[in-house]
Formats: C-alpha cells, sequence, structure tokens
C-alpha cells in the first residue's frame, strides 16, 4: 500500500467518525451528551487537521474546541435544563431552504478558487515564499525550509531584500562557509527577516502580515468578557457571602484528584507559556497557550473551590489583566510609531538588526493576546458557575 493510499484510508476513516458524531449531535436530546460529542468532534477534527500538516489549527481546534469549550458548555447547562424539550416538528422548511441557499452560494464561491496545491496560486508568490525561505542553516545545516521559484523576485518591503541572484550568491557562500565548519553567524543574509530565527510562517501572517485583523481579533475577545460581565454580573449582597456558591465546596474527600492536580497544575502552567514563547518559532501562540494557561486555573477552581481561585486572582484584576493584554499588543504598534516605523512595524524596535526586532515584536504581540484569552476564558468560566440570587420574601 503507498503512502498516498495510507492517507486517503485514513482521511476516509476521519470522514466517516465526524459525520456519526455531527449527526449524533443533532439527534440528541441530552444536552450534557451534546456538551461531550462536541468536545469529541472536536478532537476528530484536530486529527483531521494534522493529517492535512495544518498544526497551528489542529492546537487550536483541540485546545479552544475539545478543551475550553466543553468546559464552559456544561457550565452553561448550571443555568439551563439538562434534556431537550422534543420539537414539535422536526422539519423546519424555511430553516431548510436558508440553509441549502446558503451552501450552495459558498460552493458557487468556491468555483473562482485556484486548485489544491495549484503553484501559481497568489499565496504561493508573495509573503509565503519569503517565509519558506528563510535561512535556519545554524538549526538544520541547510539554508532556507524550502528553495524559492526560480522567477521569484521579492517583493520591495521594509526590510531590504536581496534579489534572486543576489540571494542565490549568498546562498552558495553560505554552503561554503557551513562545509567549512563555520555554524556560528546565523546573520547569512539581509533576506533573512528574522536574522536566523526558525519562523512559524503562520504566526509571522497573523502576528505581522496580518497584524492589525489579529489585533482587532484580540479586542472581539475582550469584548466578549465584557459582555458577558455586564449580562452575568449580579450585584453583590451582604447577605451573600453566608450563602454556598457553586464551586465554592472542595473536593475534601477526593485525594487523587488534590494530589494530582498539585503535581500537573505547574507543567500546565509551563507548557502554556512555553506555547506562547514558542509561536513565533512553530506551532502555537497567544490563543493557544492562552487558553492551555486558563485551563489550568479553572481545574484548580474545579477542585480546590472558587474561592481558592480567587485567593490566587481576584476577579477585579482578572478585568484588569484582559484589558492590559489589549493595551499590551496595541502598545508594541505605539512604540514602534514612537521609534520611527509604521504601526506594527516591529523592524523599528531594533533598527540595528531589524530582523532580531521582528521576531521581538511577534513574541510580545503574543504575549498580548495569550494574557488577554487566560483572563476572558477564565471570566467566563467564573460567571457561568455565578449562583442566581435567590428570591427573598419581602
Amino acid at each position: 500500500m503507498t503512502s498516498l493510499q495510507e492517507i486517503l484510508l485514513v482521511d476516509s476513516l476521519l470522514l466517516v467518525l465526524v459525520t456519526v458524531t455531527a449527526v449524533a449531535i443533532i439527534e440528541v436530546r441530552s444536552l450534557y451528551a451534546v456538551a461531550m460529542l462536541t468536545g469529541v468532534y472536536s478532537l476528530l477534527m484536530a486529527l483531521v487537521w494534522t493529517n492535512m500538516h495544518s498544526m497551528d489549527v489542529a492546537f487550536t481546534e483541540a485546545a479552544v474546541g475539545g478543551g475550553i469549550s466543553t468546559i464552559l458548555l456544561i457550565g452553561t447547562l448550571v443555568h439551563t435544563v439538562r434534556d431537550e424539550k422534543p420539537a414539535k416538528r422536526r422539519l423546519h422548511l424555511p430553516a431548510l431552504l436558508v440553509t441549502v441557499l446558503t451552501g450552495g452560494a459558498l460552493i458557487y464561491g468556491t468555483f473562482d478558487m485556484p486548485d489544491f496545491g495549484d503553484p501559481k496560486a497568489t499565496i504561493h508568490h508573495y509573503r509565503v515564499p519569503e517565509m519558506m525561505s528563510q535561512t535556519v542553516a545554524f538549526a538544520t545545516g541547510r539554508v532556507g525550509k524550502q528553495a524559492p521559484p526560480a522567477d521569484y523576485q521579492p517583493p520591495p518591503r521594509m526590510v531590504p531584500t536581496l534579489s534572486a541572484e543576489q540571494l542565490a550568491a549568498e546562498r552558495r557562500r553560505a554552503d561554503e562557509r557551513l562545509k567549512a565548519g563555520d555554524h556560528g553567524d546565523h546573520h547569512l543574509h539581509p533576506a533573512d527577516d528574522f536574522n536566523g530565527h526558525v519562523p512559524n510562517a503562520v504566526t509571522s501572517l497573523l502576528a505581522a502580515y496580518r497584524g492589525y485583523d489579529t489585533m482587532f481579533e484580540t479586542t472581539v475577545i475582550f469584548t466578549a468578557g465584557v459582555a458577558l460581565l455586564l449580562l452575568l454580573r449580579r450585584p453583590r449582597r451582604e447577605d451573600d457571602e453566608d450563602e454556598p456558591q457553586p464551586g465554592s465546596e472542595p473536593l475534601r474527600g477526593q485525594v487523587i484528584l488534590r494530589v494530582m492536580s498539585k503535581l500537573f497544575i505547574p507543567f500546565i502552567l509551563a507548557f502554556g507559556f512555553y506555547v506562547i514563547t514558542h509561536g513565533e518559532l512553530g506551532p502555537g501562540g497567544g490563543f493557544q497557550g492562552g487558553v492551555v494557561i486558563a485551563t489550568a486555573f479553572i481545574l484548580y477552581a474545579l477542585i480546590y473551590g472558587r474561592p481558592a481561585l480567587y485567593a490566587v486572582i481576584s476577579p477585579g484584576n482578572l478585568e484588569r489583566l484582559a484589558a492590559l493584554g489589549v493595551l499590551v499588543y496595541s502598545g508594541v504598534g505605539a512604540a514602534c510609531l514612537l521609534l520611527g516605523g509604521n504601526f506594527l512595524d516591529y523592524a523599528a524596535l531594533d533598527r540595528a538588526s531589524p530582523g532580531d526586532g521582528e521576531a521581538l515584536g511577534m513574541t510580545l504581540v503574543e504575549y498580548g493576546v495569550g494574557i488577554t484569552v487566560s483572563t476572558v476564558m477564565i471570566i467566563i468560566f467564573n460567571q457561568l458557575a455565578e449562583q442566581q440570587p435567590k428570591a427573598r420574601a419581602s
């Protein structure tokens, strides 16, 4: 069996499992079962993305879809019924018609898209060739992750670049230095946007090339957290302090959970920070790492009680940190302006070595994203777990 047949077999199996799970989500009436099945669906989709070598998307699907979303859906069931009421009429013709028309419009829109893997597609002739030709000789022993097309001409950029002929000459000289055993200098040519760093093409696109878009996505997450606070937050009363809150009773009898959580939570936090920091170099970033960090705090709250969580980080500090993450992202852009560059032009952070400035800027904005994402996830959990006020006699 060839490798292509093996890949096709795995893809077909995953497609069947995803389809069966999706149908089960629609048909099952237990909302608790639906919440668990959506987590299973996300984990299966993470395997699909992994099989397509889209590791960043797979990481996000597993962390957000299979992880934190499942916890939040189960938390929502605290405020709703456990089972869905049976529908009087299962088939809603107007909704079916809208769905069919929308699906048809989306399929029609794909006719103008380039074929899958088409080397002439626009995306393969601008930023992607630059990202794929970055110098990584000091780490792997070869110059560039992938050679650009023979007719590739680097577009004008704020960071000085070389022509294709100059780039080829620099690579020949770099190969000669490598053969001679010179691995110390990773600043091989000015066309290397990141001065020898091993850039994650996805992060360089989202945090640099599409930096504005990602900054406003972070703002949307912050806005969602603020909206939830406005909708679910209730005024505290003096006699509320004596009322037991959901999650306020620690799992005192669950010795295994308490001991294992003390063992694993530090590793979860360390892994979350690693994912954020490593996002510039490989799969990961602020969104995925922020969710991992939030999971550690939520796990702590579930096992030891939310009062214990509030002793570590108060609700007020959570709200301040959510805003701080957005300010960190926009503040990096403002710093670039003050240093004479454009907004979110990270090269301005280090004029002597623009590539190092690019890498530093992306790492900083990833931490801004991570701070906002993690704190908003914890805020959402806290608000969903908050007990509704009981009716009091007048």
